[in-house]
């Protein structure tokens, strides 16, 4: 039907007929180039078929094509060579905390390793970060950290979605609380990261009310001053996200 984009998948392979305005184009092209990179259909250290051949199996113009890869390249997941290819790039190249990449990674399905390691970080920062914010928290900070929790009390169980912002809102609050500014920029960057991580765990939570307590717990210990508490708390809530994580059944290996 004229006018309208169809995307399917057919086995690992992501195939496309794209009808539109040329970024329309563009950005579907590189939709379905970075969601077959990630499945595995183009395997890091690989070369990407010939642009004859994707021209043809995508029905895009070699310009929109050309705009596709480029993106890409500027994401790390790909390399192009003249007279040798477009080469896609080792995974741990990739810019896996930039929001695009997040939205295409939840198309194919977060992966295992980016989001233990995503918990292995923030068993490092957040504890840290919540000490300190126990410490030098303003009365505004505080507030827009009960807030947060606030909003979490009121959207679980019925609002996955509101609930996960709320989620999000709960921790940078934290980060930007620490008066740490390198810990305040990294809720900035890791935000769309968090958005994805705490939407499959807050879906595979096998308890909202133990989850909830836990978050309760950070922000009274917070409130009450206390930074020792308000560490081993934290400690305590993201082992729990680990313990959700494990049990999802949606992560690919």
């Amino acid at each position: 039907m004229a006018g309208v984009d169809t995307l399917a998948l057919s086995g690992p392979v992501l195939t496309m007929r794209v009808a539109g305005n040329g970024s329309a184009v563009r950005d579907r092209a590189t939709l379905v180039l970075a969601t077959r990179i990630i499945a595995g259909a183009y395997p890091p250290e690989t070369l990407l078929p010939t642009e004859s051949r994707l021209v043809a199996e995508l029905g895009v113009s070699r310009t929109a094509l050309r705009e596709a890869v480029r993106t890409l390249a500027a994401k790390g997941f790909l390399e192009a060579k003249q007279r040798v290819g477009t080469r896609v790039r080792p995974t741990h190249e990739w810019h896996r905390l930039d929001p695009d990449v997040l939205g295409w990674m939840s198309e194919v399905g977060l992966d295992l390793d980016f989001v233990t390691g995503l918990i292995e970080f923030r068993l490092v920062v957040e504890p840290a970060a919540a000490a300190l914010a126990a410490e030098r928290a303003s009365a505004n900070e505080l507030a827009l950290i009960e807030t947060a929790y606030l909003g979490m009390v009121r959207h679980l169980p019925n609002d996955i979605e509101a609930c996960v912002q709320a989620d999000v809102a709960f921790h940078t609050a934290i980060l930007k609380a620490s008066r740490n500014p390198v810990f305040a920029n990294l809720g900035n960057i890791i935000s769309a990261a968090l958005h994805s991580a705490f939407r499959l765990t807050t879906s595979a939570s096998r308890s909202y009310a133990r989850t909830l307590d836990a978050h309760g717990e950070v922000l009274e210990a917070i409130r009450m001053r206390d930074p020792e508490t308000a560490r081993s708390q934290m400690q305590f809530l993201i082992g729990i996200a680990a313990e959700d994580v494990r049990s999802a059944p949606v992560l690919s290996a």
